[in-house]
């Protein structure tokens, strides 16, 4: 495979062969960040060519500067979290659609739902704790995928404010989960 970079900036320009070198790349290693939290396979091969449409729609906005493993990782943790809101809303209870399959793969699957759901709850409190404008912008950058300058752009500001609000944004955030005692408060932000 050709540099990231070089693939990235092909990429960014709609070049569909170097889309289809980039996941012929990463689609394991993303499957396998799924499917870690998922463990159902068919969820996770959805989830996983998710992430790659997403990838391929908001392409105008890549970054090939910026680390695309840490917007690859962004990306899926993002659709997992929003995968369990879904089930929840549809269900009303994370729980119930967990089967004899999906308990198989581990002992310890119940549980790591739970704190699955505790994370996703308290990062939801967090995002929610912001303010508006802040969490649109949130929202935009770390859900959404988008760049800053695409933000700016979206919302008629500058790059700077954008920035400026994220690392506000950010901070309010680590300091919610820092205040909670939240062991998983680690798996959101080691990438950033």
């Amino acid at each position: 495979m050709e540099d990231i970079h070089e693939l990235l900036v092909r990429v960014k320009n709609a070049d569909n062969d170097a889309f289809r070198q980039l996941f012929k790349h990463y689609v394991k290693k993303v499957y396998g960040i799924i499917f870690s939290h998922l463990k159902n396979k068919a969820d996770a091969e959805d989830l996983t060519q998710n992430v790659f449409i997403r990838i391929w729609n908001n392409r105008s906005s890549l970054d090939p500067q910026k680390s695309f493993d840490g917007y690859l990782y962004t990306i899926a943790y993002n659709l997992v979290i929003d995968h369990y809101r879904e089930r929840k809303r549809i269900t009303g209870n994370v729980f119930l659609e967990l089967d004899e399959t999906d308990m198989q793969f581990s002992p310890h699957t119940a549980e790591d739902s739970i704190n699955r759901h505790q994370l996703d709850s308290l990062y939801q409190t967090a995002i929610d704790a912001l303010p508006p404008k802040r969490k649109e912008i949130f929202i935009l950058s770390r859900h959404d995928g988008l760049s800053n300058k695409r933000i700016a752009e979206i919302l008629q500001i500058s790059v700077k404010t954008v920035e400026n609000q994220m690392t506000a944004a950010l901070k309010t955030i680590k300091e919610i989960l820092n205040k909670a005692e939240f062991v998983f408060f680690l798996i959101i932000f080691n990438f950033f």
